[in-house]
């Protein structure tokens, strides 16, 4: 990357810490009028920046894979950029879901649905077979690789079993790396991309979660850790962190819900007597009563997140993280706390993430007793 882009680009991520580090000062000195230039100066910066550093890539049908195509956003951009003109391969566990049936109907010859359990060696190396087939037809390549394929998870600690430890990493985490390692080869004739989504929660924990953030922060590790090797390749590595969209990607649809219900059975099923007699079973029922309204707090619609997505993909110099604010009210707490999780002393942190969410989460049995 040239020098002028790096600076750039590194100016346009530490956008938010100019307005968050100047208005504490500014307002300790009571002017109003110069808080409102500090961040109109830093929006233009950042409008500027991404004007100037934005060069599209020439698509002429080169080809994408996106994995998690079933629902979600792997759904929508698949349809997105199939509309842009793009080939893509866009991975379904199962072809015959409703979301893989509206991407034939709806969708031109330019997506090709295909079966894809990155769980499976068969299933991975059967699509690197398709695309390598329809290169030799069409001559489309692989330009990126989208790594959208995953599961939501909620559970203490206590009630984890391993069973789903390791559920959550082999999709979350292992299945990202399979489908990179088959697809690097392509992506270094093309010099190309590899697009990972993580979460806001691979940025910072949160209470009953720990399970799903584990999986993430290791895709954040393993894309860093790609990035670095791919430089000398000319690879792009990008990551897209969606903040609060749950509601809205499906994660919290009917089925999802009743897979979050049987884990909840499974783990008061499996837990030992002094978990219990802590916990209660009311805990767990009530935790699956709070989950199934945060829907109500996404943000509505996936645009947010397909327009980083895009970029990502389409922008030759994309930027290296888009931490994507969701929640359906004027800002996403969760990624907010992501970014001050950089700065705050743990002790700080810990005490504002317990407060915040404190509403959130349930009481144990001897705190109503």
């Amino acid at each position: 990357m040239r020098v002028a882009e790096f600076i750039g680009l590194q100016l346009f991520e530490s956008a938010y810490l100019f307005v968050l580090f100047c208005i504490p000062i500014v307002v300790a000195q009571k002017y109003i009028g110069t808080i409102v230039l500090l961040i109109l100066i830093s929006l233009a910066i950042s409008t500027l920046l991404k004007k100037l550093f934005y060069k599209p890539v020439d698509i002429k049908g080169q080809g994408v894979l996106i994995t998690g195509c079933d629902t979600g956003f792997g759904n929508a951009f698949a349809m997105r950029l199939g509309a842009m003109g793009f080939t893509v391969f866009a991975g379904c566990l199962n072809p015959e879901s409703e979301g893989a049936k509206r991407l034939k109907e709806e969708a031109s010859g330019q997506i090709h649905v295909l079966k894809m359990d990155i769980n499976s060696d068969a299933d991975v190396k059967s699509v690197l077979d398709y695309v390598n087939e329809t290169h030799k037809s069409s001559g489309c390549g692989l330009w990126a690789l989208v790594n959208n394929a995953g599961v939501n998870f909620l559970g203490d600690i206590d009630f984890c079993t391993m069973d789903m430890y390791h559920r959550i990493m082999n999709v979350n985490l292992f299945g990202m790396v399979r489908t990179t390692k088959t697809f690097l080869p392509l992506l270094r004739k093309s010099k190309g991309r590899v697009v990972n989504v993580t979460s806001v929660r691979g940025r910072c924990v949160f209470p009953v979660a720990s399970a799903y953030s584990m999986a993430k922060y290791a895709g954040e590790a393993f894309s860093d850790g790609l990035r670095l090797e791919m430089r000398k390749f000319g690879v792009k590595v990008v990551v897209v962190e969606p903040g609060n969209f749950g509601g809205a990607t499906g994660m919290l649809n009917e089925k999802s819900l009743a897979i979050m219900r049987r884990d909840f059975d499974t783990m008061w099923a499996e837990a030992g007597e002094e978990v219990r007699e802590t916990y209660g079973k009311e805990y767990l029922d009530r935790l699956f009563e709070g989950a199934k309204g945060t829907s109500a707090t996404s943000y509505p619609t996936l645009a947010p997140v397909l327009d980083a997505l895009e970029d990502a993909v389409v922008n030759q110099n994309p930027r290296i993280r888009y931490l994507v604010d969701g929640g359906s009210g004027l800002m996403d707490e969760f990624c907010w706390l992501a970014r001050l999780n950089s700065f705050l002393p743990e002790p700080v942190m810990d005490w504002v993430v317990s407060r915040l969410l404190s509403r959130e989460l349930p009481p144990l049995k001897s705190s109503t007793q």
